[in-house]
């Protein structure tokens, strides 16, 4: 793809860690990939974990869309493009696009991130104006992330803790475990019939250590399902995630 000054590339071989039984990349590791990629990208742009740290200031996902050409396969070397676009006050849009060696368009995303203080406020993205290294007129997705606007009643749910393997540096659920909880909310026969084509995941509040969540599901159209997780403390909503699938020819 086209690159600017501004672009952040990576590469990386898809290792057999990181895929399932069809041999493809995880989503969850999907994920992971293209969240590390922003934030090395904002460590290198001077506003990173540690930059933002001394102000008691983190960087916060708070929506996202992906569009999945085709899953990664294990051994595929691939390259990730990410760039911050313009921001809106609270909010910085960042894209995604993932290819193969070959130049294929694999994965398309589009996000938007909001910088939180230590009690959970966003703070005005102009004081670091000059660090954002904003890349105008690029789209991966021209749409902005998505906003789902409702989600899924909290009826009989089932809750499973919050555990270790959940945790980031941040000392929240990792925006990936999210992802991994709605993915296995799907048992493994489906998973062995279909793979993912898109999904939307927008954060409502964070998730701790020692909490308990549940994911209701309900399917709105022929493997379009949309899923809320609720914490069990008082069945507060914490993300909706809306997830379409391709069964398997």
């Amino acid at each position: 793809m086209e690159q600017h000054e501004h672009t952040h590339i990576e590469k990386h071989a898809i290792a057999s860690f990181m895929v399932d039984g069809k041999r493809g990349l995880t989503p969850t590791l999907l994920f992971n990939l293209l969240q590390e990629a922003a934030v090395n990208h904002a460590n290198l742009l001077g506003v990173g974990w540690d930059f933002l740290h001394q102000y008691n200031q983190f960087w916060a996902l708070s929506r996202m869309d992906v569009e999945i050409l085709r899953m990664p396969q294990w051994l595929d070397q691939v390259t990730i493009y990410t760039w911050p676009k313009m921001n809106h006050y609270l909010i910085q849009p960042r894209d995604y696009q993932m290819e193969a060696a070959d130049g294929e368009v694999l994965v398309r995303a589009t996000s938007n991130w909001v910088i939180l203080d230590g009690e959970g406020k966003p703070r005005q993205l102009s004081a670091y104006e000059d660090k954002l290294g904003v890349v105008e007129g690029l789209h991966a997705i021209p749409t902005p992330a998505s906003r789902l606007r409702s989600g899924v009643p909290c009826e009989n749910p089932v809750f499973k803790p919050v555990v270790y393997s959940n945790i980031d540096l941040n000392r929240h659920a990792n925006n990936s475990a999210y992802v991994t909880w709605v993915m296995d909310s799907f048992d493994h026969d489906f998973h062995l019939t279909h793979n993912l084509a898109f999904l939307t995941i927008n954060y409502l509040q964070q998730t701790h250590a020692n909490d308990h969540y549940a994911v209701m599901r309900q399917e709105t159209a022929p493997d379009d399902f949309l899923c809320s997780i609720y914490s069990e403390k008082d069945r507060v909503e914490v993300c909706r995630v809306r997830c379409k699938w391709r069964e398997i020819a």
